[in-house]
């Protein structure tokens, strides 16, 4: 008798960003034959996936509560949408999902709660990327060592339930990004986080955009993580709409902000504590960073990444780094490939293909 093939539940319940992280591997358990649909709950999601998997568009179920007339960064509240889509989860053998909130399944359903499955949606160095509630999960699917060595040392996961498949948002990016200015002047990208007490915006944005309008010679996208809220949110749209410069580019929600797009088109990157500073490194180019908390970051585990390019401590360090990043790349290429190396495993190039086996073979077990 043929084994039943299993069935598993991607969830893409929080905003929208974070679906890029689990649709490859969708797709390939599709290829499978394994029996997938997406629960998603905003008119984003269902756009990501007729952009980028539209083989998947007629497996889509929609959560209770659904945005289908908000900004790409809002979602419906997810512990809400978890409870009353309970009996839609029980349903599958698998959840495959790049959000922790859902870990309260296992409370909700108990013995009827599927196999939880968690790909961290980015690798970024960030304390709160190795919070314990991951530690619910069944199966961890990481990008590269750091991730599945800093899980098992600190009790999340273990050498049985943690493995390495690689870095799976690359399996689904589009052909080469489209142009964003109308010269060839190098393209800088600004990334500041959203989570004020780690982020350069509130602090140094104000500054930093006046000094990149002064950039002569450099274009210059200003495009912080999508979460960005609050005073910090309400400060990107009021000098998004009075600080215009013919180089710069602001965006403060995109597709071109989350499907890579600005980081494959950008020759510099300027950031804080974002991990799409690991996207940017796919191919290693000049970096700089902004600390405008003024941290004892080289002692800190959390800040990793900040040995790939220079520190700025004000915005006209941070202005003066840019000018001469290219021309000092060098001095920082090998920690760069490092850094990378180990975030993001190349031992793992088909992370999709990988990733959709071991979640077959695990639910066949």
């Amino acid at each position: 008798m043929t084994a039943k093939s299993p069935s598993v539940l991607v969830a893409a319940i929080g905003e929208s960003h974070q679906l890029l992280h689990v649709l490859g591997p969708a797709r390939e358990l599709h290829k499978l034959g394994v029996r997938t649909h997406l629960l998603v709950s905003t008119h984003w999601h269902e756009q990501i996936i007729a952009a980028h998997a539209p083989e998947l568009s007629g497996l889509i179920i929609r959560t209770p509560l659904v945005y289908t007339d908000r900004p790409l960064h809002v979602c419906p509240p997810r512990a809400p949408n978890i409870f009353l889509s309970r009996n839609i989860f029980a349903a599958f053998d698998g959840v495959l999902t790049p959000e922790r909130t859902s870990t309260m399944l296992k409370t909700l359903l108990g013995k009827r709660c599927p196999k939880l499955i968690h790909i961290p949606h980015g690798t970024g160095d960030r304390a709160k990327s190795f919070a314990r509630r991951i530690s619910a999960f069944d199966l961890i699917l990481t990008a590269g060592d750091k991730y599945r060595d800093e899980f098992i040392a600190r009790g999340i996961g273990t050498p049985e339930n943690c493995h390495v498949v690689g870095y799976t948002k690359f399996d689904v990016l589009g052909d080469a990004p489209p142009r964003f200015f109308g010269n060839d002047n190098p393209i800088v990208l600004y990334n500041p986080h959203f989570d004020d007490p780690l982020s350069s915006w509130p602090l140094m944005g104000e500054a930093l955009v006046r000094g990149f309008g002064e950039l002569s010679g450099f274009n210059v996208i200003i495009a912080p993580h999508v979460r960005m809220r609050g005073k910090s949110r309400r400060l990107f749209d009021h000098l998004a709409a009075t600080a215009g410069r013919p180089n710069l580019r602001f965006d403060g929600g995109s597709i071109h902000s989350i499907n890579m797009d600005y980081t494959r088109a950008a020759d510099i990157y300027v950031g804080d504590i974002s991990s799409q500073v690991y996207e940017f490194l796919q191919t290693p180019k000049p970096c700089v960073f902004a600390d405008a908390h003024v941290r004892d970051w080289h002692n800190d585990v959390h800040y990793k990444h900040w040995y790939y390019g220079e520190v700025g401590r004000t915005a006209e360090e941070v202005i003066a780094f840019v000018r001469t990043a290219i021309a000092d790349h060098a001095r920082f290429r090998g920690a760069q490939t490092a850094g990378f190396n180990a975030t993001i495993s190349g031992d793992h190039p088909e992370a999709s293909v990988n990733a959709a086996r071991l979640i077959r073979d695990y639910l066949n077990a």
